[in-house]
């Protein structure tokens, strides 16, 4: 049963070690599987830009799932084959008179002929160590204000600060745009004390793309197993057929798994992989 099996693993706080690198001994050890037949893929967080040079080397023959499900693109060259809907901007406006209120300074996720994050300021710690993971990421742009072409559209946006300057942001958008945002509200992984309001498209998510893929692909989806830490990760544990959380992953996480096994940290989701298909 294990050969027959759609894998597909998040990367950060997953696949990836801590420090978000993967190693190109892992990526040997992972092309072994493929070149063997594992069908396997990834649903991440990260765009393309930043997903593609981590990597790099490793022989994704299937789509990945991009942006938390937003886009379904070709690894090798990051051809978008699907997308869900954007934000709509009136939305976006609404989001910054709140923002301001909270002195919470966003990132803009867009993509109109490529791909861009905007953002004005970062103010705080927790702002500032975000934009120092995407220093090499030239997709970010600093932007005196946030103005947009008329073929750019919204596929995000990201909010950092404390919970008491996020919570109310969070309970109003939840509220007045229920029907259109689909909303993670979080502690920061890597930061504690502050936390991430993260923004999609209410239809953007991990689960509905897995759902696309599968139907791609011509797979059932009770053939799918899924690798996850985070809430973002969620959604496709709803719809696989098997669900496995990292020994890191968020309670809410753990609590939804099929099964737990160790730390990204150990490399888990490869040894586990490997002894699926040894052991089928």
């Amino acid at each position: 049963m294990a050969k027959d099996l759609l894998y597909i693993s998040d990367l950060d706080g997953t696949l990836l070690l801590p420090d978000g690198t993967f190693p190109k001994e892992s990526k040997q050890r992972l092309n072994h599987l493929i070149e063997e037949g594992m069908k396997f893929t990834i649903a991440t967080a990260r765009n393309y830009d930043s997903a593609h040079p981590i990597l790099k080397g490793l022989d994704l023959r299937l789509p990945v799932i991009l942006f938390n499900g937003v886009y379904l693109a070709d690894f090798h060259n990051g051809k978008i084959l699907e997308h869900t809907e954007f934000v709509d901007k009136g939305v976006v406006g609404s989001m910054l008179n709140l923002a301001q209120a909270q002195t919470i300074e966003p990132f803009i996720y867009t993509f109109g002929e490529e791909h861009q994050v905007y953002y004005r300021h970062a103010k705080n710690p927790g702002s500032i160590a975000y934009l120092a993971s995407l220093e090499k990421d030239d997709r970010v742009k600093q932007v005196p204000e946030f103005i947009f072409q008329e073929d750019e559209n919204v596929s995000g946006f990201l909010l950092i600060g404390t919970m008491e300057n996020l919570e109310p942001i969070y309970h109003c958008l939840k509220e007045k745009y229920f029907d259109h945002l689909n909303l993670y509200f979080a502690e920061d992984v890597s930061m504690k004390g502050y936390y991430w309001l993260q923004a999609f498209h209410q239809q953007a998510n991990k689960g509905n793309m897995v759902e696309k893929l599968v139907d791609r692909l011509n797979l059932p989806l009770n053939k799918t197993m899924v690798f996850g830490d985070y809430l973002n990760d969620l959604d496709m544990f709803q719809v696989a057929g098997y669900s496995v959380a990292m020994e890191n992953a968020l309670p809410e996480v753990k609590e939804s798994a099929d099964q737990i096994i160790g730390p990204n940290s150990h490399g888990a989701v490869l040894d586990f992989l490997e002894s699926m298909w040894m052991n089928a």
